[in-house]
């Protein structure tokens, strides 16, 4: 059976020996909160605001800012609905009325979408689980949901579901029965490659416009070796959404693959900080004993106190003092902490990290040289975007392998 837990429980104290006295005395905080348009996003990037916050929004709102920036800047991290529900709630009389309404506008069109996803994911989770499939509902609804507290809080433009592996072909019949097809440019036999080698395979429909990430495992194992075992599947929570309930992962396994995720992807988001930080600050508690013990199985502790510091120094992140000693204990993890938020704040425009970037941090990232090694397997793992960007007979699919490293110095940076 899956595990009941509720997740409307109140905000974890910052007092005490929790967090310093001022999110101010953070090193990540302080490095960027010298523009106020920056500081007035990380205060802004969050769904509970403290009083003492709630002041310092209105008096930044009250200062001269480029609000177009603010806007632009919170546009490339994916957290225009949170920025919306703070200036509205703290700070509506100081900001300009065309900002407040390009906001609204912006909300307004995420509330209407994440609602019509929601509804096709408790569609497709009763679909499933009717004909024996169990699903996990993983990061978009569920996520905005049981850590948001707030389906419009959160934006997200796909669905991310995980099935067993023994299902994985009979989810996708059901996901073609719901008119789904694979991605432009793949065919069945690129289905089969990927079912063999990765640990994910996307579905459209509705002209590209509903994607849904069909999942068997929480990450490639060559990049992180996260469990998928019966355990996680018996640890399973519940969430209700729509009308109808969806099974999500453990606050414990979530917060792991969360982590994980995130570093994956440079943590070039400050939406994928948030839900790290709304995450914890959901909870009442955590095993954090276990988090820990399963990042220790997975060598991915470095890639857990990455994202702890990012949460806990740019949002404020509530965490346990042996948690803090963990990341102070680790100075590697600072340095990636600085290059991410160097990054993150450099300017309004994303400009993707290069391909030798991209691998030094997610190298860095690692403490074992056997995950290092690893990690240059994954990369160099065909991708489905490689296999639709050249159709290849089935007997040569080989020649991928060949071809992935063109397409990588191409691109200029790692693949999924």
């Amino acid at each position: 059976m899956s595990a009941q837990r509720s997740f409307h429980q109140p905000q974890v104290s910052r007092g005490g020996n929790l967090m310093p006295d001022s999110l101010k005395d953070s090193g990540p905080f302080k490095s960027v909160a010298a523009r106020p348009e920056n500081e007035l996003l990380l205060l802004c990037a969050r769904s509970q605001v403290s009083e003492e916050d709630s002041a310092r929004i209105k008096g930044l709102a009250a200062e001269a800012l480029d609000w177009d920036y603010l806007f632009r800047l919170a546009q490339r991290h994916a957290v225009l609905p949170l920025l919306h529900r703070s200036i509205s709630e703290h700070a509506r009389d100081a900001a300009p009325q065309t900002f407040r309404q390009k906001l609204r506008d912006k909300f307004r069109e995420n509330a209407t979408r994440n609602l019509l996803l929601a509804g096709e994911l408790v569609r497709i989770v009763r679909l499933f689980e009717s004909e024996g499939v169990l699903v996990l509902a993983y990061k978009g609804p569920a996520l905005a949901v049981s850590a948001y507290g707030d389906l419009s809080l959160r934006r997200f433009v796909d669905l991310d579901i995980v099935v067993r592996a023994r299902d994985v072909r009979r989810a996708g019949e059901l996901l073609r029965s719901l008119g789904f097809t694979l991605s432009d440019g793949l065919s069945e036999s690129h289905e089969k490659f990927l079912l063999r080698r990765q640990h994910n395979i996307a579905y459209t429909r509705d002209a590209g416009r509903l994607i849904v990430e069909l999942h068997w495992g929480l990450s490639s194992e060559k990049f992180a070796e996260l469990s998928l075992s019966e355990s996680v599947w018996e640890r399973a929570e519940t969430v209700a959404l729509c009308g109808g309930e969806v099974r999500c992962l453990s606050t414990e396994d979530l917060l792991l693959a969360l982590c994980v995720h995130g570093t994956k992807h440079l943590w070039e988001r400050l939406a994928w900080v948030c839900d790290v930080a709304e995450l914890l600050n959901s909870r009442a508690s955590l095993d954090w004993g276990s988090v820990l013990s399963r990042a220790q199985d997975s060598h991915t502790e470095r890639m857990l106190l990455l994202g702890l510091r990012l949460a806990s120094g740019l949002l404020g992140a509530a965490l346990p003092e042996s948690m803090r000693e963990a990341i102070q204990a680790d100075p590697t993890a600072a340095t990636l902490s600085e290059s991410v938020v160097g990054k993150m704040f450099a300017g309004a425009e994303f400009e993707p990290s290069g391909f030798a970037a991209s691998v030094r941090f997610n190298l860095s990232a690692r403490r074992r040289l056997r995950e290092k090694i690893r990690y240059f397997s994954f990369i160099l793992t065909p991708t489905d975007g490689d296999l639709a960007a050249l159709s290849i007979p089935p007997g040569l699919s080989f020649v991928y392998y060949l071809l992935r490293p063109v397409r990588l110095l191409r691109k200029g940076k790692p693949g999924r």
